[in-house]
């Protein structure tokens, strides 16, 4: 019996990669006017970005317990158990819907709340496929990606805090805050797993060495971090992100991803968001 990675389409993983290394992706779903679509299957990102230069305010909406039920029940029929690494339950109700199926599987499936989005859950699911592949126990695998047993930071910025305002994942407050002029923000997630500001600039590129600052503070410049690279549709911020971490943090990450946002998290964090993403395992 082996080990099932499942995660959900607010990692950074497209479909394809998730394939090819033998991750299960629940699709969120994406919702633009009266239009429904399924993250990574039903829409392509072209199609979305488009809409959403014309105007269109996209939402998202958690896959459903059924949905989790269908990829649990699949990987149980192939003889595997599963370990779900799922977005925040602070800010999605991916975690609590993905628990209400687990139920019907007992102790053959773990449910894990990444405490965070993107590239905080790539990493954790690439971190249990590793130990999943060392026919590591699904027990232990719970066990050593649960974000609270690892050094961890998960740090992003954003030129239109508004996105996240109007979803309620950002307090009124702090949007208020972020939407003064020439205020740049520095977003992270807490211990909880909730969306907090870190700090903030007059600049988007302050903002992005304050970020880059906080990771490396974050991982204690650790030689074995895992770190990830998130951006929507801003490639080559991604690349002179990288390289300003690669820098501060004086020496190379045990491994390293460049990966633009999923559709899930593009519509809460719209064009030019950057995140960095790190764990110490």
């Amino acid at each position: 019996m082996g080990v099932t990675v499942v995660t959900d389409s607010g990692s950074d993983l497209s479909r394809a990669e998730a394939t090819s290394l033998g991750i299960e992706i629940v699709p969120v779903s994406i919702l633009l006017g009266e239009d429904r679509f399924r993250d990574g299957i039903d829409i392509d990102r072209a199609t979305f970005f488009a809409r959403v230069a014309a105007g269109e305010i996209p939402k998202t909406e958690s896959p459903s317990q059924a949905q989790f039920q269908e990829v649990f029940a699949r990987a149980s029929g192939a003889g595997n158990d599963v370990v779900a690494i799922v977005l925040s339950s602070k800010i999605s109700q991916s975690y609590a819907n993905a628990l209400a199926a687990a139920k019907e599987f007992g102790a053959h499936v773990h449910v894990v709340d990444s405490l965070g989005s993107a590239g905080a859950e790539t990493l954790l699911a690439l971190y249990a496929l590793e130990l999943a592949k060392k026919g590591t126990p699904l027990a232990e695998i719970a066990k050593r990606v649960d974000p609270k047993a690892v050094k961890s930071a998960a740090y992003f910025a954003m030129h239109d805090v508004a996105t996240l305002g109007r979803s309620g994942r950002l307090p009124a407050a702090v949007v208020a805050l972020g939407s003064l002029t020439n205020v740049r923000l520095v977003l992270k997630f807490n211990e909880e797993g909730v969306i907090v500001p870190a700090g903030q600039s007059f600049s988007f590129d302050k903002t992005c060495e304050l970020m880059v600052e906080a990771v490396v503070r974050a991982i204690e410049h650790a030689p074995n971090v895992r770190v990830s690279f998130g951006h929507t549709q801003a490639e080559e911020a991604a690349t002179a992100l990288k390289k300003m971490f690669q820098a501060k943090l004086g020496h190379p990450p045990a491994q390293e991803y460049t990966r633009e946002a999923s559709l899930t998290i593009s519509t809460h964090q719209g064009v030019g968001a950057l995140g960095i993403y790190a764990i110490v395992a």
